[in-house]
């Protein structure tokens, strides 16, 4: 069970809050630079002084806060109405609400499609960002399956379940324990050849629990372009928000 608290913490003259997480699984003080700020993660019983810690690692806070903020300025602000715009697949696709039954994507694929066509009646009941979502998870459910199916027989690995979840730092997952794939929906945004790393990243979890260099050895095999995936998602991942009033 981890414990919280909030501070501020002067640098150089420049404010900077941060948070305190108390843990009994820590090992070691960090310091974690995200989205939601800065946090100091200490091991249970520690008595470390947080502030001082920042002090010490000033110039690295400061850099890692000026990262930060040019990632919060790349992305997107949504607008969930008809006719806003949202990526699929690398590309992005309007939003309209009309009187079908169903919502789906239009076209013969989510690739060709050119549109979120949401229901109309479906909208009433609940608001276009959560019918949105819905058919955002819906129609990730359905890729992620066929592809994961195509690189599982490629690979010559299976898996039992396929889970959509929204993580906050992770575009997928593998548990061995329960053979249970976990890709977040939000991935389904990215270009089509980065979806696949990522399924092909953990499908290669069957055979390697770690990222052990046969582990790496499997993804090469199967993606020899991965590390150009890894740094378009350091560099793009930020930007994969369906809606950024939350962070």
């Amino acid at each position: 069970m981890a414990s919280t608290s909030t501070s501020v913490v002067s640098l150089d003259g420049r404010e900077v809050p941060y948070t305190v997480r108390r843990s009994r699984r820590a090992t070691r003080i960090r310091i974690k630079a995200t989205l939601k700020g800065i946090t100091v993660v200490l091991p249970h019983g520690s008595s470390a002084d947080p502030a001082a810690i920042l002090q010490r690692k000033a110039s690295w806070v400061r850099r890692h806060l000026d990262e930060i903020e040019e990632v919060r300025a790349r992305i997107p602000i949504r607008t969930f109405a008809p006719g806003a715009c949202f990526p699929l697949l690398g590309r992005d696709r309007v939003v309209r609400v009309a009187s079908v039954e169903q919502s789906r994507v239009t076209g013969p694929s989510l690739a060709s499609g050119e549109a979120f066509l949401l229901s109309r009646e479906r909208v009433a009941e609940t608001s276009i960002r959560k019918e949105l979502e819905h058919l955002y998870r819906e129609s990730a459910r359905e890729h992620y399956a066929a592809r994961a199916q195509h690189f599982g027989t490629v690979m010559g690995v299976s898996y039992d379940a396929l889970q959509i979840r929204n993580q906050k730092t992770r575009w997928g997952s593998y548990s061995p324990r329960t053979g249970t794939l976990s890709m977040n929906y939000r991935l389904l945004m990215a270009p089509p050849s980065i979806v696949d790393y990522v399924i092909i990243h953990e499908l290669a979890h069957v055979r390697h629990a770690d990222h052990s260099q046969q582990f790496w050895r499997v993804v090469e095999q199967y993606d020899p372009a991965y590390r150009e995936k890894e740094t378009w998602l350091d560099e793009h991942g930020p930007t994969l928000i369906f809606d950024g009033r939350h962070l």
